[in-house]
């Protein structure tokens, strides 16, 4: 795969969720600053797409997932596009693991328990959803990590949270990862210098999605996903 740059064209409420606390955006404001500065600055290789965002909007991104160092990389280049603050859909079981994790996911985190059947669990979705309203949402709809070279089927949960986000929906996806970090690898820290390509694809307004039905939402999407991404993208 070719990794470089194409040219550019936490409680469940029914309720609209509370407005973002000026201390958590100051929060991610200095973690964005502090994870741009050592890890994206060292690791990035090239960014393309970011131009198309605008600050004063609010998007799902939708990407890919190979490490939990994606949300690292992602937090750092919402904090220099100025979309955040964030709110990333994670795995409660992941981001616990550690007492570090549990202090970033604190921040920037919405946690589900998706170590056992949750008859709940599409209203945590549309809660998700919902605070599109104050944030920047992140999903990685493949539902688990990958191999960082192809890009798996969507998962159904993605239909819930941008029926309720009602924002348009912004492709992602991160080559070369696993050349830094993978899901059982460890952390390249000489190797993976230089060597991550971020891809923002052009975004997917409300209107081209709110009409699809729960069936055929994942699969269009998904080729959705894989049109507005560069052309060495779509064959990965």
């Amino acid at each position: 795969m070719n990794a470089e740059c194409a040219p550019s064209a936490l409680a469940v409420s029914e309720t609209a969720p509370p407005r973002v606390p000026r201390s958590l955006i100051l929060v991610q404001a200095l973690l964005g600053l502090g994870t741009y500065t050592f890890f994206c600055l060292p690791y990035l290789r090239r960014v393309c797409g970011l131009e198309r965002l605008d600050a004063g909007k609010r998007y799902l991104f939708a990407c890919n997932h190979v490490s939990l160092l994606d949300t690292i990389l992602l937090g750092g280049l919402a904090w220099r596009s100025g979309n955040y603050p964030i709110k990333v859909l994670g795995d409660k079981h992941v981001w616990h693991a550690s007492w570090i994790k549990r202090v970033l996911s604190s921040h920037i985190g919405f946690l589900l328990d998706r170590s056992r059947l949750n008859p709940g669990r599409i209203k945590e979705l549309k809660a998700f959803g919902r605070s599109a309203a104050h944030f920047n949402l992140v999903v990685y709809p493949e539902g688990t990590r990958g191999d960082g070279r192809s890009i798996a089927p969507c998962q159904p949960g993605i239909y819930y949270i941008a029926q309720e986000a009602k924002v348009s929906i912004v492709p992602m996806f991160i080559a070369n990862m696993q050349q830094v970090s993978t899901k059982g690898g460890r952390f390249h820290a000489i190797g993976g210098l230089r060597k991550i390509v971020v891809h923002f694809g052009e975004p997917i307004p409300p209107e081209d999605y709110l009409g699809y039905s729960r069936m055929n939402f994942a699969s269009s999407s998904g080729r959705a996903f894989k049109r507005r991404l560069p052309g060495d993208q779509q064959n990965i």
